[in-house]
Protein backbone atom coordinates (compact mmCIF):
# COMPACT_ATOMS: atom_id res chain seq x y z
CA UNK A 1 0.00 0.00 0.00
CA UNK A 2 1.20 3.53 -0.58
CA UNK A 3 3.10 5.09 2.25
CA UNK A 4 3.32 8.76 2.93
CA UNK A 5 6.87 9.92 3.46
CA UNK A 6 7.36 13.36 4.75
CA UNK A 7 10.56 14.90 3.47
CA UNK A 8 11.97 17.55 5.77
CA UNK A 9 14.83 19.89 5.13
CA UNK A 10 15.37 18.67 1.51
CA UNK A 11 15.98 14.93 2.18
CA UNK A 12 16.11 12.82 -1.05
CA UNK A 13 13.22 10.30 -1.29
CA UNK A 14 15.34 8.03 -3.58
CA UNK A 15 17.86 7.74 -0.82
CA UNK A 16 15.15 6.63 1.62
CA UNK A 17 13.82 4.03 -0.82
CA UNK A 18 17.29 2.64 -1.38
CA UNK A 19 17.73 2.39 2.36
CA UNK A 20 14.52 0.38 2.57
CA UNK A 21 15.77 -2.05 -0.14
CA UNK A 22 13.00 -1.39 -2.65
CA UNK A 23 11.30 1.41 -4.39
CA UNK A 24 7.75 1.46 -3.16
CA UNK A 25 5.00 3.47 -4.71
CA UNK A 26 5.26 6.52 -2.69
CA UNK A 27 3.33 9.69 -2.37
CA UNK A 28 5.86 12.26 -1.42
CA UNK A 29 4.81 15.22 0.56
CA UNK A 30 7.45 17.90 0.75
CA UNK A 31 7.20 19.92 3.92
CA UNK A 32 8.79 23.29 3.68
CA UNK A 33 10.90 24.38 6.58
CA UNK A 34 9.02 26.66 8.92
CA UNK A 35 10.36 30.16 9.05
CA UNK A 36 12.33 30.63 12.22
CA UNK A 37 10.65 32.68 14.93
CA UNK A 38 12.54 35.68 16.14
CA UNK A 39 14.26 34.80 19.44
CA UNK A 40 12.82 36.44 22.53
CA UNK A 41 15.33 38.52 24.34
CA UNK A 42 15.51 37.41 27.99
CA UNK A 43 15.05 40.05 30.66
CA UNK A 44 18.47 41.06 31.88
CA UNK A 45 19.53 40.38 35.47
CA UNK A 46 19.98 44.10 36.08
CA UNK A 47 16.38 44.78 35.06
CA UNK A 48 15.10 42.07 37.44
CA UNK A 49 17.13 43.46 40.32
CA UNK A 50 15.86 46.98 39.67
CA UNK A 51 12.27 45.71 39.61
CA UNK A 52 12.73 43.91 42.93
CA UNK A 53 14.28 47.01 44.52
CA UNK A 54 11.43 49.16 43.26
CA UNK A 55 8.87 46.76 44.75
CA UNK A 56 10.74 46.68 48.07
CA UNK A 57 10.84 50.48 48.26
CA UNK A 58 7.10 50.66 47.63
CA UNK A 59 6.46 48.08 50.34
CA UNK A 60 8.63 49.93 52.86
CA UNK A 61 6.90 53.21 52.07
CA UNK A 62 3.59 51.58 52.95
CA UNK A 63 4.66 49.66 56.09
CA UNK A 64 7.15 52.00 57.77
CA UNK A 65 4.57 54.49 59.09
CA UNK A 66 2.69 51.63 60.74
CA UNK A 67 5.87 50.16 62.21
CA UNK A 68 6.84 53.54 63.60
CA UNK A 69 3.48 53.97 65.32
CA UNK A 70 3.76 50.52 66.89
CA UNK A 71 7.11 51.42 68.43
CA UNK A 72 5.93 54.75 69.82
CA UNK A 73 4.91 54.70 73.55
CA UNK A 74 1.22 55.31 74.16
CA UNK A 75 1.04 54.90 77.96
CA UNK A 76 2.81 56.67 80.80
CA UNK A 77 3.25 55.27 84.31
CA UNK A 78 4.61 56.77 87.51
CA UNK A 79 6.58 54.43 89.79
CA UNK A 80 7.58 55.25 93.35
CA UNK A 81 10.68 54.09 95.16
CA UNK A 82 10.39 52.50 98.61
CA UNK A 83 10.66 55.01 101.47
CA UNK A 84 13.54 55.00 103.89
CA UNK A 85 16.20 54.12 101.31
CA UNK A 86 17.83 57.44 100.41
CA UNK A 87 20.93 55.73 99.00
CA UNK A 88 19.08 54.27 96.01
CA UNK A 89 20.23 55.51 92.62
CA UNK A 90 17.35 56.55 90.39
CA UNK A 91 19.65 56.55 87.38
CA UNK A 92 20.65 52.95 88.08
CA UNK A 93 17.00 51.94 88.42
CA UNK A 94 16.08 53.46 85.06
CA UNK A 95 18.92 51.50 83.45
CA UNK A 96 17.76 48.30 85.18
CA UNK A 97 14.16 48.83 84.05
CA UNK A 98 15.15 49.37 80.43
CA UNK A 99 17.41 46.30 80.50
CA UNK A 100 14.54 44.19 81.81
CA UNK A 101 12.14 45.65 79.24
CA UNK A 102 14.56 44.68 76.47
CA UNK A 103 14.82 41.14 77.87
CA UNK A 104 11.02 40.84 77.88
CA UNK A 105 10.57 42.41 74.45
CA UNK A 106 8.61 45.36 75.86
CA UNK A 107 8.87 48.78 74.24
CA UNK A 108 9.56 51.05 77.23
CA UNK A 109 11.66 54.05 78.21
CA UNK A 110 12.35 55.05 81.81
CA UNK A 111 13.42 58.42 83.21
CA UNK A 112 14.01 59.82 86.68
CA UNK A 113 12.34 62.88 88.11
CA UNK A 114 13.76 65.74 90.10
CA UNK A 115 16.50 64.84 92.60
CA UNK A 116 14.95 63.50 95.80
CA UNK A 117 11.53 63.04 94.18
CA UNK A 118 11.77 59.24 94.64
CA UNK A 119 9.72 58.67 91.50
CA UNK A 120 10.37 57.27 88.04
CA UNK A 121 8.42 57.81 84.82
CA UNK A 122 8.01 54.93 82.39
CA UNK A 123 6.58 55.37 78.91
CA UNK A 124 5.62 52.13 77.23
CA UNK A 125 3.76 50.67 74.28
CA UNK A 126 0.67 48.47 74.76
CA UNK A 127 -2.48 47.56 72.88
CA UNK A 128 -4.71 48.53 75.81
CA UNK A 129 -4.65 49.41 79.51
CA UNK A 130 -4.83 45.78 80.61
CA UNK A 131 -1.73 44.90 78.61
CA UNK A 132 0.02 48.03 79.89
CA UNK A 133 -0.62 46.92 83.49
CA UNK A 134 0.67 43.44 82.69
CA UNK A 135 3.84 44.97 81.23
CA UNK A 136 4.33 47.10 84.35
CA UNK A 137 3.84 44.10 86.64
CA UNK A 138 6.55 42.25 84.71
CA UNK A 139 8.87 45.26 84.80
CA UNK A 140 8.40 45.76 88.55
CA UNK A 141 8.51 42.05 89.42
CA UNK A 142 10.71 41.54 92.46
CA UNK A 143 11.36 37.93 91.44
CA UNK A 144 12.45 36.79 94.90
CA UNK A 145 12.96 33.06 95.21
CA UNK A 146 13.86 31.02 98.23
CA UNK A 147 14.49 27.29 98.31
CA UNK A 148 14.05 25.59 101.68
CA UNK A 149 13.64 22.10 103.04
CA UNK A 150 10.27 20.61 104.02
CA UNK A 151 10.24 18.75 107.33
CA UNK A 152 9.94 14.98 106.79
CA UNK A 153 7.40 14.78 109.64
CA UNK A 154 5.15 17.56 108.39
CA UNK A 155 1.94 15.69 109.26
CA UNK A 156 3.12 15.21 112.87
CA UNK A 157 4.15 18.87 113.20
CA UNK A 158 0.76 20.01 111.88
CA UNK A 159 -0.90 18.03 114.68
CA UNK A 160 1.49 19.59 117.18
CA UNK A 161 0.69 23.09 115.90
CA UNK A 162 -3.04 22.36 116.26
CA UNK A 163 -2.93 20.71 119.70
CA UNK A 164 -0.09 22.58 121.40
CA UNK A 165 1.42 25.44 119.35
CA UNK A 166 4.06 26.08 122.01
CA UNK A 167 5.69 22.76 121.09
CA UNK A 168 6.05 23.66 117.44
CA UNK A 169 9.77 24.13 116.56
CA UNK A 170 10.75 27.78 116.22
CA UNK A 171 13.06 27.14 113.27
CA UNK A 172 10.10 26.03 111.12
CA UNK A 173 6.89 27.63 109.89
CA UNK A 174 3.67 26.43 108.26
CA UNK A 175 2.80 27.64 104.77
CA UNK A 176 0.06 26.64 102.32
CA UNK A 177 0.82 25.02 98.98
CA UNK A 178 -1.79 25.13 96.22
CA UNK A 179 -2.17 21.88 94.28
CA UNK A 180 -3.79 22.12 90.86
CA UNK A 181 -6.06 24.83 89.50
CA UNK A 182 -9.76 25.47 89.08
CA UNK A 183 -12.37 23.27 90.72
CA UNK A 184 -9.89 20.44 91.33
CA UNK A 185 -7.50 22.71 93.24
CA UNK A 186 -6.49 21.60 96.72
CA UNK A 187 -4.40 23.14 99.45
CA UNK A 188 -1.85 21.27 101.53
CA UNK A 189 -0.01 22.70 104.49
CA UNK A 190 3.73 22.19 104.77
CA UNK A 191 6.11 22.67 107.67
CA UNK A 192 9.15 24.29 106.10
CA UNK A 193 12.48 25.47 107.46
CA UNK A 194 12.91 29.20 108.08
CA UNK A 195 16.50 29.06 106.84
CA UNK A 196 17.20 29.17 103.11
CA UNK A 197 19.33 26.74 101.17
CA UNK A 198 19.74 29.11 98.21
CA UNK A 199 18.11 32.36 97.06
CA UNK A 200 18.44 35.00 94.32
CA UNK A 201 22.07 35.68 95.12
CA UNK A 202 22.96 32.10 94.12
CA UNK A 203 21.35 32.28 90.66
CA UNK A 204 23.70 32.54 87.70
CA UNK A 205 21.08 32.51 84.93
CA UNK A 206 17.43 31.63 84.32
CA UNK A 207 15.47 30.65 81.22
CA UNK A 208 11.70 30.45 80.77
CA UNK A 209 10.54 27.53 78.60
CA UNK A 210 7.08 27.41 77.05
CA UNK A 211 5.21 24.11 77.08
CA UNK A 212 2.22 22.27 78.45
CA UNK A 213 3.63 23.03 81.90
CA UNK A 214 5.62 26.25 81.73
CA UNK A 215 8.91 26.03 83.60
CA UNK A 216 11.95 28.10 84.49
CA UNK A 217 15.35 26.42 84.22
CA UNK A 218 17.85 27.87 86.68
CA UNK A 219 21.62 27.51 86.70
CA UNK A 220 23.22 28.10 90.09
CA UNK A 221 26.55 29.72 90.83
CA UNK A 222 29.42 27.55 92.04
CA UNK A 223 28.66 28.45 95.65
CA UNK A 224 24.93 27.89 95.13
CA UNK A 225 25.57 24.47 93.64
CA UNK A 226 27.74 23.49 96.59
CA UNK A 227 25.06 24.58 99.06
CA UNK A 228 22.35 22.71 97.18
CA UNK A 229 24.40 19.55 96.95
CA UNK A 230 25.31 19.65 100.66
CA UNK A 231 21.61 20.00 101.58
CA UNK A 232 20.18 17.38 99.24
CA UNK A 233 22.79 14.69 99.86
CA UNK A 234 21.54 14.45 103.46
CA UNK A 235 17.88 14.13 102.46
CA UNK A 236 15.96 10.88 102.22
CA UNK A 237 15.71 10.17 98.52
CA UNK A 238 12.17 9.55 97.32
CA UNK A 239 10.64 11.04 100.48
CA UNK A 240 12.20 14.37 101.48
CA UNK A 241 10.88 17.46 99.72
CA UNK A 242 11.98 20.97 98.86
CA UNK A 243 9.81 24.08 99.03
CA UNK A 244 10.30 26.48 96.11
CA UNK A 245 9.07 29.87 97.33
CA UNK A 246 8.45 32.60 94.78
CA UNK A 247 7.33 36.02 96.03
CA UNK A 248 6.33 34.57 99.40
CA UNK A 249 4.23 31.69 98.05
CA UNK A 250 5.15 28.06 97.52
CA UNK A 251 4.89 27.36 93.80
CA UNK A 252 6.35 23.87 93.93
CA UNK A 253 7.28 21.24 96.50
CA UNK A 254 9.10 18.48 94.60
CA UNK A 255 10.31 15.21 96.10
CA UNK A 256 14.10 14.89 96.09
CA UNK A 257 15.01 11.86 93.98
CA UNK A 258 18.77 12.46 93.90
CA UNK A 259 21.42 14.97 94.83
CA UNK A 260 20.96 18.34 93.15
CA UNK A 261 24.07 20.10 91.96
CA UNK A 262 23.95 23.21 89.83
CA UNK A 263 20.65 23.13 87.93
CA UNK A 264 17.05 23.47 89.05
CA UNK A 265 13.70 23.41 87.30
CA UNK A 266 10.89 25.53 88.74
CA UNK A 267 7.30 24.54 87.99
CA UNK A 268 3.85 25.70 89.06
CA UNK A 269 3.41 28.77 86.85
CA UNK A 270 -0.10 29.62 85.69
CA UNK A 271 1.12 31.14 82.40
CA UNK A 272 4.24 31.47 80.29
CA UNK A 273 4.22 35.24 80.95
CA UNK A 274 4.55 34.56 84.69
CA UNK A 275 7.50 32.20 84.09
CA UNK A 276 9.07 34.71 81.69
CA UNK A 277 8.70 37.54 84.23
CA UNK A 278 10.48 35.49 86.91
CA UNK A 279 13.31 34.56 84.54
CA UNK A 280 13.74 38.22 83.55
CA UNK A 281 13.69 39.28 87.20
CA UNK A 282 16.42 36.78 88.03
CA UNK A 283 18.55 37.69 85.02
CA UNK A 284 17.96 41.46 85.30
CA UNK A 285 17.33 42.16 89.00
CA UNK A 286 16.19 45.54 90.31
CA UNK A 287 17.99 47.24 93.17
CA UNK A 288 14.65 48.15 94.80
CA UNK A 289 11.00 47.16 94.85
CA UNK A 290 8.96 49.65 92.82
CA UNK A 291 5.29 50.51 93.34
CA UNK A 292 2.94 51.52 90.53
CA UNK A 293 1.37 54.86 91.45
CA UNK A 294 -0.49 55.75 88.27
CA UNK A 295 -1.03 54.79 84.65
CA UNK A 296 -2.53 56.97 81.95
CA UNK A 297 -2.74 56.90 78.14
CA UNK A 298 -0.72 59.45 76.23
CA UNK A 299 -2.57 61.89 74.01
CA UNK A 300 -2.29 61.14 70.32
CA UNK A 301 -0.05 63.53 68.45
CA UNK A 302 -1.74 65.49 65.67
CA UNK A 303 -0.47 64.68 62.21
CA UNK A 304 1.37 67.42 60.37
CA UNK A 305 -0.52 68.76 57.34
Amino acid sequence: SPRNLVIRDGNDPDFLATALGTRLPTEVVVESPQPSQPAEHPVSLTTKILAILFFACCLLAITLPGCKSKSRPNFEATLSLPPGQPGLSETALTTELEARAEALGIVARASSGAPGDQRLTVRLRADDKEEALAHLDALCESGKISIRSVHDRTAFLLDVARDDPSQFPEDHEIRPHNLGQGESAKIEKLAISRSEIVNNSHVESAEAIRGKDHIVRISLTTNGGQLMRAATEKMRKGRSRLAIIYDERIISAPVVAEEIWSRLILEGFSSFEEAEALAAALNKPLSANLLIESLKPLARQAKKP
